[in-house]
């Protein structure tokens, strides 16, 4: 084994991998995860990831075919990352980098139009910095997001965000909604605490799951995956931890001061 071996994931083997830093097979959103991923991989999903000789899974990539991005966008024939990280601790050594080479690999391969991903100045989703440095460029913005490509074909049509609001704004007018998917492991514990926290505060709340990467298009923030509705207004566009949503919410319930 080289000191770096960047492992291709299937429905067999995925369960012996680190997901995201989690590898406790107890732990919920490690389970979900890995079921979501295991339904996946039939829509030409990739997961990979990077395994050290010494510290074992370090850092994945995860990315689709563009139609079946699991973010609001439009990017049909691309392939679209999801998600590429690198443990703290192993950063800076140009492993992003290894693990972004190996999907512009299998664009070129699979003769793609280019890659897509959609990054983030803000906390979990990744900057946009080793996508520039890869030759990537901004072709629409939705501060703190930014789509990015790059394309292998010249004249290719750019990807672009679909992301409305409206629909869902009048769909969920009374109460608290919290809509979430398996995607990213940690949601789970997320809508957890939030859900804990608005029943406390005496909210009408219930939690529905985005169950394909179609809902998931439809939601009205292009973090794709997470987002909570409060009487027909959009109040967080990603997750928050349970003392962010308090802190939201003193906005709109008097009894949430106290």
């Amino acid at each position: 084994m080289r000191e770096y071996e960047i492992v291709d994931t299937n429905a067999e083997n995925i369960d012996g991998c680190s997901i995201c830093r989690y590898k406790d097979g107890n732990n919920v959103g490690y389970r979900l995860k890995s079921n979501w991923l295991k339904e996946r991989y039939a829509e030409g999903l990739r997961f990979k990831v990077l395994r050290s000789r010494e510290f074992g899974d370090i850092g994945i990539i995860e990315y689709v075919l563009g139609n079946h991005a699991w973010r609001p966008v439009e990017a049909e024939g691309y392939l679209f990352i999801h998600c590429l990280m690198v443990n703290s601790k192993h950063q800076g050594k140009g492993l992003g980098a290894l693990l972004l080479d190996s999907c512009l690999k299998d664009a070129k391969k699979s003769k793609r139009l280019g890659v897509a991903v959609v990054t983030s100045s803000d906390s979990f989703m990744a900057g946009s910095d080793l996508f520039i440095k890869a030759g990537f460029v901004t072709v629409e913005s939705a501060p703190p997001y930014e789509l990015l490509v790059r394309k292998l074909k010249k004249t290719a049509p750019d990807p672009r965000f679909v992301v409305e609001r409206e629909r869902l704004l009048k769909k969920y007018r009374k109460g608290l909604t919290i809509l979430a998917a398996d995607q990213c492991p940690m949601v789970p514990k997320w809508v957890a605490e939030i859900a804990e926290v608005s029943e406390a505060l005496g909210l009408d709340t219930r939690v529905v799951q985005v169950r394909s990467a179609k809902a998931s298009r439809e939601l009205p923030t292009p973090f794709g995956v997470f987002s909570i509705f409060y009487n027909g207004m959009l109040i967080a566009d990603r997750p928050v931890s349970a003392t962010r949503f308090t802190n939201i919410m003193k906005n709109h319930l008097p009894q949430a001061t106290s």
